[in-house]
Formats: C-alpha cells, structure tokens, sequence
C-alpha cells in the first residue's frame, strides 16, 4: 500500500475522495510494523501534497523514537516541515517533545529547531489573534465615543499597545484615537476628551517616551481643533496637560489632518495664542521658551506668513509682558525678534535699567505699541540713577504722544509743565525749552526778556488736593536743583487757574547754555527726533 500511495500522489494531487483518514491509518499500521523509514517517506510526500496528518501522529513518532531510543532517527527536520505547512501545536505539546527530544539525547541543532519553529508558531497565533483585537479596539473606541467614556479609552489604548506587532496598525489604532479625541467631539460636550484620556496613559507603570510623543501629537492635533472653532478655554485645558506631563510638543508635528505637516513657528503661534486669548500670559512665555526661539530653520521650514504671525505674537506678548513692568520676561520674549540687538551700553547703577531701556529702544524702533506709564516710569528711573544719556534717548516719547505737545509754547519763552510729571521729566522739558530758546537767550538785546515756567494744573484730574499741587511745586525746584549747570528760578505769581508761576533766572539760563548747548542742540532740536 505504501508504494500504491506514493506512486499515485507523486503524479496526481489529492482530489475530492480524498480521505484523510486513510493516511492516517496508513502512518498507524506503518508505525506498529516499525516501518519508520517507510513513515517518513509518507510524510515527506503527504508536504508536499499539503495533506496534513493528525497531530496525535506526529506525537506517536516522537514517542516512539524516543522509547527505541533511536537518536540518529529524530524527525525534527520533519516536524519542522509540518509546521510550516501549518499544522497548529499547543504550547503543551511543543514542550512535550521537547521532553522526549532530551530523553533520546537529540542534538543541540535539533532541539534549537524545535524551540525556534514553537517561537515562530507563537507569533503566527499573535498575529491571527492581534488582527481580531485590532478590529475589536477599533470597535471599542467607537463605543467609547458615544459614551464619553475617555478613561476607558486610555485604557484601551495601554492594553493595544503592548499587543501590536505591525507599526502600519499601531499607526492606523492612534490615528482613530486622534480622530475621536479631536474632529469626533461633540461640540456642546464640556469636557476636554483629550485630558482624561493623557491622564490615564500617563498612569501607566508602563509609559514610555514614545507614548508621551503620541499624546503630543495627538495634543496638537485637539490644539488646532479648538483654535479654529475659538474655543480658547478648552485649547488652553490641552496644552495645561501637555505641561503638567513635561511633554515637549513644540518640536512636534500634529497626528491628523494639516497639522501633521504644520511648521513649528505655526504650531507655537497656536499655542501662545490660545494662552493669550484665555488669559494666561504666563503660559505663552513658557510656550516661547519651550520653542528656543527656533522658527525658520532648514529643519523646521515655514512660510512667510507664519513667521509675520510669529513677530506679531512677539509684539503682542511683549506689549502685554510690559504693561506689567516685568522687564526681564519682555526682554526675554523680544529677544527672539529678527533683528534684536542686546544693547551693551554701560549701566554701571542698575542692570535691570539698562534691560528695561534696551526692551523699551527696541520697541519704539520697531513701532511695537508701549504702555506710556511705563515709558515714563522708566525715563524717571535712569535719571535718578544719574543715567541721563539713557533717559535722552528716549526723546521719541514726546513725538509718540506721552507728554502734551510743547512746540506750540516753546519759542514764546512760555513753557507749561504738567504738575503730574517727576523732577527728572520736568528737567528734560525745562532742558528742551532752553535749547528752542537758546538764540533769543544768548542775544545781548533780548537779554531781559523773561523766561516763564507755568506749572499747570491736571485738568484730567479736577480733585487733584492742594496736598498733591505743594508736591509738584517742590519736584519743580528739585529739577532746576539737580541740573548741571543749576538753574535758578523764582515765583512771580499765580494765575487765574491758580497755577505757580515761575521765571528763570537769565544769567543761569545763559551759563547753562554755554556750557551744554553742544551735546544738548544734537539731543534735543526737534529736527534730529
């Protein structure tokens, strides 16, 4: 029967009336007769053919070898074949001839087969089991959708990603979480799904680098879903969790959609936009920090527009850094404008000033609009810190509106100084009203002419108190004290508004002039503003 079954299968395949069974009682009689070269002869051919015998035959060859002790008769080469074919083991049973391979004392190459064939069995039955999980997470997350049930949904991710063995699939299962997380979401929803589902994959004993790049990713992804529906509460509620997990996602690109070709400039734009509109200044330094400045790179390309977007940010968080006089962060933040320049000029009192006066330079340089109390503020500082050629410079304040127009008295030799200003901001005036008058003061017919100072009341503030009024007149004398050379001035009299009116002495005026009209004619001609 054996060469009948040979001779036939060698030159036809098997058809319909093929029965199975007959090979296996075939293999069974052969191996009662302890035909086993005539077995493995079956066998090969029954491979070949793709007529798998059962399983229980395989384990009575093995069994049998093993109790006849016939070592140089191992059949792994064969198992091996069968395997390949696709006969299905149980672990029980790779371990079970493994144990009978040991008994017959088999080879090292021969149980190293075997052991490999178990390993590549295994992953076979993986990858069958992984495709039904894949589409039974894929499910999952569906119904984890309609239930706004994102905890089970970080749950369903950490249990996936421990199973997948194909990237393609791993890439396929995080792009319809992104989908869910972000595009998917209900609207009228309150809650950010993206937090509670980046909650629960941070909890993982098991988290790692990759999984915080995925929620970063994903987190740019909800970013940009909530900026365009300017939902800023929300977007900012994303990028919260970002900075509560240190996930770095500004040298990230998002997971989904346009954002996965975004340019970094345009996703850090995004993400200090959302912190400005939602109120939190704090968090668009940290986004700019966390960008190191690093726009238009050839690593990191981006459009015109994204980098005009990018210097309109600067400005608008400086502006609003300013406006709370820290002058360090709005050093820090200007810093990262094309063409910033870190003034080095000596500043031997104060650092802090020089920064301040530097940030200050620079914005009016490039017409970044400056809080005017702060520019004032900063003007009084550097003179009391005798920094004078740094309060001059900041001559643009008068053109930029911080202090009421003077052209219109200056050459009446009439000068009207606002009670509100400081003794430093009053000197200035009283320095540019002695440069404007300076050929009518040096003039030997005009020499007694009067030089009137009025100091005026605030008519933005009707109640101001006769406290405040004594303390201007005082901050007046201290600015004619503290010039170099010192001016001398003297009431004459009170107008019909009630204002102190002054004169200046003509000898002082002129001796001040001579002695400082050639640095003071470049500062302060209105010419050279």
């Amino acid at each position: 029967p054996v060469n009948t079954f040979m001779e036939r299968y060698r030159k036809f395949p098997p058809g319909i009336h093929f029965n199975l069974q007959v090979l296996n009682d075939l293999l069974n009689s052969l191996l009662k007769h302890c035909l086993l070269k005539e077995v493995f002869q079956v066998m090969n051919l029954s491979i070949m053919v793709k007529m798998l015998p059962a399983l229980k035959i395989l384990l009575k060859i093995f069994e049998y070898v093993a109790t006849m002790k016939l070592r140089s008769a191992v059949p792994a080469y064969i198992f091996c074949k069968l395997v390949e074919a696709g006969m299905v083991l149980d672990p029980e049973h790779f371990n079970y001839i493994i144990k009978l391979l040991y008994q017959v004392q088999a080879s090292k190459q021969e149980i190293t087969a075997v052991l490999e064939m178990k390993s590549r069995l295994r992953m076979r039955q993986f990858k069958k089991n992984w495709k039904c999980d894949l589409e039974s997470a894929l499910n999952e997350i569906q119904h984890c959708k309609e239930k706004g049930d994102w905890t089970k949904l970080g749950n369903v991710y950490i249990n996936i990603k421990l199973g997948c063995e194909k990237f393609a699939d791993f890439q396929r299962f995080c792009a319809c979480i992104a989908e869910t997380l972000t595009k998917d979401c209900k609207d009228e929803r309150p809650g950010v799904p993206f937090r509670e589902f980046a909650e629960t994959v941070s909890k993982d004993p098991q988290n790692s680098e990759v999984d915080k790049t995925l929620l970063g990713r994903i987190g740019i992804s909800a970013m940009y879903f909530y900026h365009k529906l300017l939902q800023w509460s929300k977007g900012r509620k994303v990028l919260d969790k970002l900075y509560e997990l240190k996930i770095h996602f500004t040298s990230l690109k998002g997971r989904i959609g346009p954002e996965k070709l975004a340019p970094r400039c345009q996703v850090v734009n995004i993400a200090a936009e959302i912190f400005l509109k939602s109120g939190s200044l704090d968090g668009a330094i940290w986004v700019l920090r966390e960008s190191e400045g690093v726009i238009n790179t050839p690593l990191w390309p981006c459009d015109r527009l994204d980098v005009l977007n990018w210097h309109n940010l600067l400005c608008t968080t400086a502006h609003e850094i300013i406006a709370k006089s820290l002058y360090r962060q709005t050093f820090e933040v200007l810093q990262n404008l094309p063409g910033f320049q870190n003034s080095q000029d000596a500043c031997i009192e104060s650092n802090s000033l020089c920064m301040s006066s530097s940030v200050a330079e620079f914005m009016i340089s490039k017409s970044i609009p400056i809080d005017f109390s702060f520019l004032r503020r900063l003007i009084t500082s550097l003179g009391r810190s005798c920094l004078w050629l740094q309060a001059r410079a900041h001559k643009s304040a008068l053109s930029l509106g911080c202090y009421p127009p003077l052209e219109g008295n200056l050459y009446r030799k009439l000068l009207l100084i606002p009670s509100y200003l400081s003794e430093i901001e009053m000197l200035l005036a009283i320095e540019i009203f002695l440069v404007s008058n300076a050929s009518s003061i040096q003039s030997p017919a005009t020499s007694t002419q009067t030089l009137q100072i009025v100091l005026k009341r605030c008519e933005e503030n009707k109640s101001q108190s006769k406290d405040d009024y004594q303390a201007a007149v005082e901050r007046l004398i201290m600015a004619a004290r503290i010039s170099d050379t010192k001016l001398f001035i003297k009431h004459m009299t009170i107008n019909v508004n009630k204002e102190q009116v002054y004169s200046m002495e003509h000898c002082s005026a002129l001796k001040w002039l001579k002695e400082n009209m050639k640095w003071a004619g470049k500062v302060w001609l209105f010419n050279n503003h």
